[in-house]
């Protein structure tokens, strides 16, 4: 099935409800990918049009920038300075244009390894809410926070329908080679990128994800003890 074998996306679904507390239908609003990499280029080539804009934090995991070109479209940037890479949140007002289609938000972030806040979280949401654009949430490290503690950007009101959630069982459970990635998002988003995966990989290993549908209904024992 191109959108994910049944027992993986029931899986899927129960581990946001289980961590999150958030409810997806396993059926119509969760596609499983060929990684996460995937999941970011057909979520940009699904939602972006050629002029649009989309807003990134730098540094910034270089697929980004490269998929929003494939798309027709632009990114804004806003830099993370350190040492503690807060949202400089004039930068980010300063960024939002009448183009503006999203926000990429990568926490845990890569290279930096910041934890956004629930503060900078309920900030970037709001503006999200305000100027009626969407979040994109690279979110492949949730379980690799060693300090603070991860916060999903789609339970935070108003947030749930126009965030597209990516992650990754590779990293997760230390199977990047399986490349086994994950979107959950409204229905009317995911029949957007269940197009555009149809023409990139149309699935990913079914054996391999049998597997980690047994990954991701691991006791809490399996993911205390790989954090440590």
């Amino acid at each position: 099935r191109s959108h994910g074998i049944p027992p993986l996306n029931a899986a899927i679904a129960e581990h946001r409800q289980r961590f999150y507390g958030i409810a997806f239908d396993p059926d119509t609003e969760i596609t499983v990918m060929h990684g996460a990499t995937e999941c970011i280029a057909a979520t940009m080539l699904a939602l972006l049009d050629t002029g649009d804009e989309v807003i990134l934090f730098e540094p910034y995991y270089d697929s980004y920038p490269a998929t929003i070109a494939m798309a027709g479209a632009t990114p804004r940037v806003v830099t993370l300075r350190a040492p503690d890479y807060a949202v400089d949140f004039d930068a980010l007002r300063a960024a939002i244009g009448p183009k503006t289609r999203a926000i990429v938000v990568n926490t845990p972030h890569n290279p930096c390894g910041k934890v956004f806040t629930r503060v900078e979280l309920e900030g970037i949401a709001k503006l999200c809410v305000e100027h009626d654009i969407l979040a994109i949430t690279d979110e492949v490290y949730e379980h690799l926070v060693f300090d603070g503690t991860h916060i999903a950007m789609a339970s935070l009101p108003g947030m749930r329908d126009r965030t597209v959630m990516i992650s990754s069982t590779g990293k997760t459970f230390s199977f990047t080679g399986w490349k086994i990635g994950y979107i959950c998002a409204a229905p009317a988003i995911t029949a957007a990128l269940r197009t555009s995966h149809q023409f990139i990989t149309f699935c990913s290993g079914a054996p391999f994800q049998l597997a980690m549908a047994q990954g991701l209904r691991a006791p809490d024992e399996y993911f205390t003890q790989f954090l440590a």
